[in-house]
């Protein structure tokens, strides 16, 4: 499998589970059942895979940052934006999900640092998408060509 068509399948299905997630939280807060932190886990799986196969972009424009045209520093600068935000976003839902039991005051503050990162999140996937949307297209109609 060409690597465009890997990143492309890979994008898809964290996109698609993204949006599960985000479906599901409505589902953990009346419930509690733990599927959105599950989801939540697979997601930073993703990112990390996601992360790793675009590795030898991240090294080289990190030791060129400088001399990067405008248009890569901006991407560059975005997706440093998104992995802190997912980081955090990830790290925050954890600890408010340790909390729950333990002490309830900080889970719920905990809780609504979460969502206000998971909106950064939505934001800046959206963003993200946005700025790399000809090549979804491009790709996509070149695979469904192929199909």
């Amino acid at each position: 499998m060409k690597k465009s068509s890997l990143n492309f399948w890979v994008d898809v299905a964290l996109f698609t589970l993204l949006a599960i997630t985000i479906l599901a939280a409505t589902v953990e807060v009346f419930l509690h059942c733990f599927v959105h932190v599950l989801l939540g886990l697979l997601l930073s799986a993703g990112a990390l895979t996601h992360v790793a196969l675009h590795w030898a972009w991240i090294r080289s424009s990190f030791a060129r940052f400088t001399h990067l045209p405008d248009a890569v520093r901006t991407s560059f600068l975005l997706n440093l934006a998104l992995f802190c935000a997912y980081t955090a976003c990830g790290l925050m839902g954890l600890s408010a999900r340790t909390l729950w039991l333990i002490f309830p005051p900080l889970h719920f503050v905990l809780g609504a640092v979460h969502v206000a990162l998971a909106l950064a999140v939505i934001t800046l996937q959206l963003i993200h998408l946005a700025r790399h949307w000809k090549w979804v297209t491009s790709t996509a109609q070149r695979l469904l060509e192929g199909v």
